[in-house]
């Protein structure tokens, strides 16, 4: 069962990614995930359309295996169902997995420090929240090979899914 402190966030999350563009994706249960999001759109920057998917699933007590499998498995997931054409060939697919919790360890906490998967022409970039802290973590340093869009990255998955950021978004618009 999910606490009512991760519905809350949930229901926010829905919102701030709404306000960001995506629209939520309905997937099958037995996909074990709790929310999903896209957003495709044409970014020069990436050399054409970009296909952008936010995985979110709640974990109890989630581990350094639980992360990368969950991790690998969206990006599996995002990428059977993405359309268009082949990545690398004017498309580009950014999957950003995010376990939710309310009980990061500490070396959950060093793993997301570490954990940099790489594939062609596409991205996964997962992240942890600790409800009980609001803090957000995720590999914070830039491959020479993601010289180009690491600091993205880590400005978007912030944006996206950091309640701190969301707060500092509407104090900036009031």
């Amino acid at each position: 069962m999910i606490p009512e402190k991760v519905t809350k966030y949930y229901e926010l999350l829905s919102k701030w990614l709404a306000y960001y563009g995506f629209s939520p994706v309905t997937v099958h249960a037995e996909a074990g995930i709790d929310l999903v999001f896209k957003r495709s759109r044409f970014e020069a920057s990436k050399f054409g359309n970009v296909d952008a998917y936010c995985c979110v699933k709640y974990f109890e007590k989630p581990d350094t295996d639980s992360f990368k499998s969950f991790s690998s498995r969206m990006f599996e997931m995002a990428s059977k169902h993405r359309k268009g054409a082949p990545v690398g060939f004017g498309a580009m697919l950014v999957v950003y997995p995010l376990i939710v919790t309310e009980n990061i360890s500490d070396e959950l906490y060093k793993e997301t420090k570490l954990y940099c998967p790489k594939h062609f022409a596409a991205n996964e970039f997962p992240s942890v929240i600790d409800l009980t802290t609001g803090f957000l973590y995720y590999y914070e340093q830039t491959p020479v090979w993601g010289s180009a869009y690491y600091s993205n990255f880590r400005r978007e998955v912030y944006k996206f899914f950091s309640p701190k950021a969301w707060e500092a978004d509407v104090k900036a618009t009031s």
